[in-house]
C-alpha cells in the first residue's frame, strides 16, 4: 500500500499542515523539515517546499486568490 500523494492540508499563521511524500503529516515552520521535504515560504494559499533539491508548489482551494510563489519561469505542480 502507497502513502497518499505529498499535499498541504492547511495554513494557520506561521505553521503549516503538511503530509510529506512517505505519509507523515505534522506541523512544519518556515524552514523547518518534514519528512524529507523542507518549507521555504507561505503564501495566502500555497507554500514553496523543496523536495530531493527541487522547488515545488503546494495549493489549498485551487490556488485561487493568490500569487505563485515559484520563480518565473519554473511551472507549478498540481
Amino acid at each position: 500500500m502507497r502513502p497518499p500523494p505529498m499535499a498541504l492540508l492547511g495554513i494557520a499563521g506561521k505553521d503549516v499542515l503538511l503530509r510529506a511524500p512517505n505519509g507523515q503529516s505534522g506541523l512544519v515552520r518556515e524552514g523547518g523539515e518534514l519528512g524529507g521535504v523542507q518549507l521555504v515560504r507561505i503564501g495566502t494559499n500555497r507554500v514553496l517546499v523543496k523536495e530531493n533539491g527541487q522547488d515545488k508548489e503546494l495549493m489549498i482551494f485551487e490556488g485561487i486568490g493568490g500569487e505563485s510563489l515559484l520563480p518565473q519561469g519554473k511551472e507549478a505542480t498540481p
